[in-house]
């Protein structure tokens, strides 16, 4: 859509239209040690939401506080293994105040010999 005032301005805008998540979390959430909400605050957030499908992890690290994760993807993926590569990610990206949400797909391939 565009408009035109008249003297030469133009207004255009652009959107893009997706289905709203319950929660808005996506799969996995990442607070940084200085973020705006504390883990155990956005735990009750995402379990009123939610019901019991978040579990919160909270490494031993300096730099992130806590690690929302959707209790299925821990069933796709040995949990220490998950943890570990968004510890690495995650703190690639983000500063002491940030707090990440995360789409993550697990694909199992399973083949078998019958």
């Amino acid at each position: 859509m565009e408009k035109t005032n008249g003297r030469g301005r133009k207004a255009t805008l652009h959107m893009e239209l997706s289905t709203f998540d319950i929660p808005p979390a996506g799969e996995i959430l990442v607070l940084a040690k200085h973020c705006a909400i504390g883990p155990q605050a956005a735990k009750r957030m995402l379990d009123t939401v939610a019901p019991d499908q978040f579990e919160l992890v909270q490494p031993e690290d300096d730099l992130i506080d806590g690690i929302l994760v959707r209790k299925h993807l821990f069933l796709r993926a040995d949990k220490d293994s998950l943890i570990k590569a968004i510890l690495e990610e995650a703190k690639s990206i983000m500063s002491d105040q940030c707090m990440l949400t995360v789409k993550c797909d697990i694909t199992v391939g399973v083949r078998r010999e019958i």
